[in-house]
């Protein structure tokens, strides 16, 4: 971890990939499942989204079948960024959907939010800008308190549906 926080990427990546397999030797299916997320992330930041998605696709349902939401949220989430960056758009949107409804569930409103923006940017660059700007009104209307530049958007944003007068 130390690697990746310092930007160390590729090397996290390798350490990433080891720890991966130390785990999946010993049979520890929950940390080989939060090292190869680790690893997804890590993956996408140098630019190689199918390996990415290689190293998370079963995550989500590793953490499921152990009962562990927040990571499958946090799995569903890295899963959405994969697909989205390999160009599979309706299955990102559905691994978002999936991480939204699970940090819903957990009361996890930062990373909730978080979710709820990448999921927009996703609508806004498959042109559906209504939907964009209903799922980013969604995050801004749950954050407890918003700064200068939250409050502004939010207002910006309720503009359109004011003019639809809805």
């Amino acid at each position: 971890m130390t690697a990746y926080r310092e930007g160390r990427l590729e090397e996290a990546i390798d350490g990433f990939a080891a720890a991966r397999q130390a785990f999946l030797a010993k049979g520890d299916q929950g940390k080989e499942a939060e090292m190869a997320s680790n690893l997804s992330v890590a993956l996408l930041q140098v630019g190689q989204p199918q390996e990415a998605l290689e190293a998370v696709k079963d995550t989500p349902t590793v953490f499921l079948n152990l009962g562990d939401s927040s990571r499958a949220a946090q799995a569903y989430g890295n899963l959405g960024s994969a697909l989205d960056a390999c160009g599979d758009h309706d299955r990102a949107e559905v691994a978002y959907r999936h991480a939204i409804d699970l940090f819903a569930n957990l009361g996890d409103t930062e990373r909730h939010n978080y979710t709820l923006q990448a999921l927009s940017r996703l609508q806004l660059r498959r042109g559906k800008p209504l939907e964009a700007v209903t799922t980013m009104q969604v995050g801004l209307d749950d954050r407890p308190s918003l700064n200068f530049r939250d409050r502004l958007l939010r207002r910006l944003l309720r503009l359109p549906f004011r003019l639809l007068g809805r």
